[in-house]
């Protein structure tokens, strides 16, 4: 797999994703006692590793249903959003 590069805007948005990544797993971790705050936690870290798995891939602007770069401030205001704002509607 070729090796990509990311900009100053992705890389802003890897290190957004990665803190907030590291403070779910700390919040999941105080409230292991609490059975409804797994789940919701567990889908909110499912969609932060898929966001940096798209800016490993290089696919992370690319809208998951039509294929359409996804404007760079809808992915800087939903950092974990997978399509374009067309298509989210």
């Amino acid at each position: 797999m070729p090796e990509v590069t990311l900009d100053a805007t992705h890389l802003q948005i890897r290190h957004q994703l990665e803190a907030q990544l590291l403070r779910l797993v700390q919040r999941i971790g105080d409230a292991a006692g609490d059975p409804k705050a797994l789940p919701a936690g567990r889908l909110e870290a499912g969609a932060i590793k898929s966001a940096l798995k798209r800016l490993d891939d290089g696919t992370y602007d690319q809208c998951s249903k039509c294929g359409k770069s996804i404007d760079e401030r809808r992915l800087v205001a939903l950092p974990t959003t997978t399509t374009c704002l067309r298509c989210s509607i």
